[in-house]
């Protein structure tokens, strides 16, 4: 278990690095470093998993390197969270300008980083003197493999320049928030590259939605989904549970996890997003998870290209979708992404005088 979840914070932390290069400046060395380390890690953890049940140590040391790498995973998202909403404020002096509060920032989570690389670090050599040894040929295929199955998107980064989906958002948020609405799944469907994750993120950050909902939680279902490594991710989204709880979480049987993910949905408001579900069997394979019920409190936003997909998880549900973009959207885009510094006007008159 350990190393399925080291593997999935060292890809998490390989996506923050190329998707949140510019918020993570000034850092992006350690939390390179530290990845490194984590995957140094993953060498010696499936000889670890094998042998906890025998030796209460190991079983410790287990435990804590879980911890550590959960604990590097919530530093540096929710530092690039912070940064993110500061470069998302309508105050261009404040957006482009460096802040002292913002030094500061750098140099508390540079701290921490600094810290938990440390504590992996000793718990690497703890694991060598225990006589725990590395498996790297295996333990890299694994987890090679588990990266491919599992991959959950980030949530927080959201497009800064988006054209022609204003029309959507209204909509999709419309059909979340009215209670007047008895759906309990929204599915956005169309082609790949039309935007549907670019939607869903605009309507996951949209002030009715964040007003409206207890819980969130996104997850990326990839073509080889590993459905256990799904429900408790989504699981210790919607719960923020401590160390001692996650530990539990981690014990449960996979009945177990659906079964609580079940019940906290049907308890408090949740929004999960199911982003990029490829088949209806990845469903069947995830819906124990879910209220089969119509649970009007909770819903599930999806993006999907297979309409058949959408139909089968709620043929009563509310399907979207989106248009694609006319000849002067397309241009606008276009300019917004490829000349971010200099004003589109001038660029027009430049390609038509």
């Amino acid at each position: 278990m350990a190393e399925s979840v080291v593997s999935f914070v060292v890809e998490r932390l390989g996506n923050l690095i190329i998707e949140e290069a510019a918020f993570l400046e000034g850092v992006d060395q350690q939390v390179k470093q530290i990845q490194i380390e984590l995957k140094r890690m993953q060498c010696f953890l499936k000889d670890a998993d094998k042998r906890q049940n025998d030796d209460e140590s190991v079983q410790n040391w287990v435990s804590e390197i879980r911890e550590a790498a959960y604990d590097v995973q919530d530093v540096i998202e929710t530092f690039a969270l912070e940064i993110a909403s500061k470069n998302r404020d309508n105050n261009p002096v404040k957006r482009y300008v460096p802040s002292f509060n913002n030094g500061r920032k750098l140099h508390k989570v540079g701290s921490k980083i600094e810290s938990i690389k440390t504590r992996i670090s000793d718990l690497t050599r703890s694991l060598q003197t225990y006589g725990v040894t590395p498996m790297k040929e295996e333990g890299s295929s694994l987890a090679l493999d588990r990266q491919r199955q599992l991959r959950w998107s980030y949530s927080h980064i959201v497009e800064e320049y988006i054209v022609g989906l204003d029309e959507d958002i209204k909509e999709v948020v419309g059909q979340l928030v009215n209670e007047d609405k008895q759906c309990q799944v929204v599915s956005i469907c169309g082609m790949g590259g039309l935007g549907k994750t670019t939607l869903a993120k605009k309507v996951y950050h949209h002030s009715d939605v964040r007003r409206h909902f207890d819980g969130f939680a996104w997850a990326y279902i990839s073509q080889q989904c590993k459905t256990r490594d799904v429900w408790e991710g989504i699981l210790i989204k919607l719960t923020s549970p401590t160390k001692d709880e996650r530990d539990q979480i981690s014990k449960m049987r996979d009945e177990e996890v659906a079964k609580k993910l079940n019940q906290v949905q049907k308890e408090k408001r949740c929004l999960v997003i199911l982003d990029d579900i490829w088949s209806t069997e990845a469903w069947d394979l995830l819906s124990p998870g879910f209220p089969s019920v119509q649970v009007i409190s909770s819903k599930i936003l999806l993006t999907t290209r297979n309409r058949e997909v959408a139909l089968h998880i709620d043929p009563s549900g509310f399907l979207h979708e989106p248009g694609c973009l006319n000849e002067e959207q397309s241009w606008e885009l276009f300019q917004k992404k490829a000349f971010q510094r200099q004003d589109p006007g001038t660029l027009m008159g430049a390609t038509t005088g």
